[in-house]
């Protein structure tokens, strides 16, 4: 797999030069022409003659930053907005980071691959960017695909996410609560099975709460593919996953507290239990009901994922 620049900013800087244009990986904002300010501000710093250089320096709490061309200098702040620059000083322009695989896209990034993207509020963090599907700019959440990590884990696992985005991973729950607090997402589900079908489910919105209302999750509008819609009207109500608290080894929070977690291995959000699932125990008969009827389950799969694209 070819990683993108932004990926060898991080290992070398010295290689800034090299790479896509900055553009590509941070996009403008006019408005903060010719300003400064001190509120979220972390640093100011000197640069090199490329405004690329600075981006390199804004990779991890650093959501926003200002390159001023005439005195070769950077200013790096967590987030960047009207208020907080309400000084004027002559030559400074400000960027902001992709804040996910849409905004990359929409930025020029065509190929998929893996990115680091800075969600609005959240922290950064790599993802798998899918540029190619029902138009590309879609947000890998979840990735699985040869059994390397083990999906049977703690909430503070989930919360924070594991694995690697160049291998499987859960991006982690906090991150996908950032991505769909303030954006309206669509939710792609990816199956493929051991024989090559590959079957997929498209649901109009998808969100989920905070970490105090334990990662609700919210599904809901038209929903289309050949997987069939097992998520919200199920046949059988208490198998409605929409709306359910998520769980984990650590903390069951399925519907009147039946211990779904630890009998299907993997964390999920559960009601009692389930139809869709795709956390359980990889290339096993004991991953129960992967998505119901049509994969009743797990040892039929080759590969799995979710992904999401604001609206």
């Amino acid at each position: 797999m070819e990683f993108p620049c932004n990926v060898i900013l991080t290992i070398v800087v010295s290689l800034v030069n090299i790479c896509t244009p900055l553009n590509s990986y941070y996009s403008a904002i006019p408005e903060l022409d010719n300003k400064i300010g001190t509120s979220h501000f972390l640093k100011e710093t000197s640069a090199s003659s490329s405004s690329v250089s600075c981006g390199a320096m804004c990779m991890n709490n650093c959501n926003c930053f200002g390159y001023n061309p005439l005195q070769k200098r950077c200013r790096l702040h967590v987030m960047c907005n009207t208020e907080d620059m309400p000084t004027s000083e002559t030559g400074w322009q400000y960027y902001t980071a992709a804040s996910d695989c849409l905004a990359l896209y929409q930025n020029g990034q065509t190929t998929s691959g893996v990115y680091s993207i800075h969600p609005k509020e959240g922290a950064r963090t790599d993802v798998v960017c899918d540029m190619e599907t029902m138009g590309g700019g879609w947000t890998i959440i979840q990735n699985r695909f040869d059994g390397s990590e083990n999906f049977a884990r703690n909430w503070i696992d989930y919360k924070n996410g594991f694995g690697r985005a160049s291998g499987e991973y859960w991006i982690g729950n906090e991150v996908i609560y950032h991505l769909t607090k303030l954006d309206v997402n669509s939710i792609y589900f990816s199956i493929t099975l051991n024989n090559g079908s590959k079957l997929f489910e498209l649901y109009e919105t998808f969100s989920i709460s905070n970490e105090e209302d334990y990662y609700r999750l919210s599904i809901g509008g038209q929903a289309i593919g050949n997987l069939g819609e097992r998520i919200i009207n199920t046949e059988n109500a208490d198998n409605s996953i929409s709306g359910m608290k998520f769980s984990a080894l650590d903390r069951n929070n399925a519907a009147q507290h039946i211990n779904c977690v630890e009998s299907h291995r993997g964390g999920w959000w559960f009601n009692m239990c389930h139809d869709v699932f795709l956390n359980g125990p990889y290339d096993s008969a004991s991953w129960l009901e992967p998505w119901y009827p049509l994969i009743p389950t797990g040892d039929m799969i080759k590969k799995t994922s979710m992904m999401i694209r604001r609206k």
